[in-house]
């Protein structure tokens, strides 16, 4: 068993201890934890919308699917997973300097293009009209 994973409380209160003490890159762990749980509950959630047949259907076979799930989303986390991490760091503003540099120079590129609607429309008119 993994002991860095989002059910061992012994790991989450260490990583309480970190966080409290402002020690540097806790809060991602922190996230990522969170996505682990939230990829696993998405998980137990699919598994209980199929349809089963009775022979894989014991208790053995529950406890099974419910570690490699764990599993799974705590791998799929450290992965990158959907990129909830991410999205909370950006929301949160505890992404790092250079990654919030390169977000303002991805701005500042996005406003130099302008926006012409008209050509736009035109286009989206053209390509429904070829179709």
């Amino acid at each position: 068993m993994d002991s860095n994973s989002y059910f061992d409380f012994a790991s989450l209160s260490t990583l309480k201890y970190a966080d409290s003490v402002k020690q540097p890159g806790t809060s991602k762990a922190v996230l990522q934890k969170f996505e682990a749980l939230f990829i696993d509950q998405m998980l137990q959630a699919m598994r209980k919308a199929t349809i089963r047949s009775e022979l894989f259907d014991s208790q053995g076979m529950k406890m099974y699917e419910s570690m490699f799930d764990k599993e799974v989303s705590e791998e799929l986390a450290k992965s990158g997973g959907l990129g909830l991490t991410q999205v909370f760091e950006r929301q949160l503003g505890l992404e790092s300097k250079s990654q919030n540099e390169k977000n303002l120079t991805l701005e500042r590129l996005n406003r130099s293009m302008p926006l012409n609607k008209s050509k736009a429309v035109s286009l989206y008119s053209a390509q429904l009209a070829g179709e």
